[in-house]
């Protein structure tokens, strides 16, 4: 089964991680070491992982391909007949369309402990889709942790890591409203799967 560690849909993106964006808690208490010793997170974080959950397995129709100069790998949902419950979907920046298909209908269904994140109904044409991540439900994060997504967004950046991650003590957010700045540009709360394995704010890049 195809394991999602980053999108295969056609859209460029670049997410940069960077340490000094540290945004302290809404409620002001802190996510760091407290005189070296470890506090847990101050808040339930809004997005979290309580229980795995069997997905839709119905899927809604795909929207008919017309009009569009750009080139396409379906023309409708007929053409996606690769696996599970195919659509031909649009593919953002542009017009063109590209089959997609459900890869997991539950967690079990994906390798190396992964996370099966499910449409949002039956009348959602989203895919269930497989990701990485070090972590499933809250409990694997031990004690009053939280296992959150990252990035897993109906369409994520390509150069991205989606998957569901563990929050730590050393985290500088919990969630993207912790990183709000009216003065700067827009950043979200993500896990840096590729460096510093803690959550931070960045910013994430969708070019047209």
């Amino acid at each position: 089964m195809e394991m999602r560690h980053f999108p295969w849909v056609a859209l460029s993106a670049v997410i940069a991680v960077m340490a000094s964006c540290s945004v302290p808690p809404k409620d002001g208490s802190s996510l760091a070491h407290d005189g070296g010793v470890a506090v847990g997170p101050p808040r339930t974080p809004v997005k979290h992982r309580a229980a795995s959950a069997s997905c839709p397995q119905e899927r809604a129709a795909g929207m008919p391909v017309g009009g569009c100069l750009l080139p396409s790998s379906c023309t409708g949902d007929g053409d996606c007949t690769a696996g599970a419950n195919g659509r031909c979907l649009l593919t953002p920046p542009g017009c063109g369309h590209e089959c997609s298909y459900d890869t997991c209908a539950s967690d079990s269904d994906c390798p190396d402990n992964g996370v099966c994140a499910c449409r949002s109904s039956s009348t959602d044409t989203s895919a269930n889709t497989c990701y990485a991540g070090n972590c499933r439900i809250d409990a694997d994060c031990g004690p009053g942790g939280f296992c959150s997504p990252s990035l897993v967004d109906p369409f994520p950046c390509e150069n991205c890591w989606p998957g569901y991650f563990c929050h730590t003590p050393m985290d500088s957010c919990l969630d993207d409203a912790d990183c709000d700045d009216p003065n700067g540009p827009a950043k979200r709360c993500v896990f840096d799967a590729k460096g510093s394995r803690l959550w931070a704010c960045a910013e994430v890049f969708y070019p047209g």
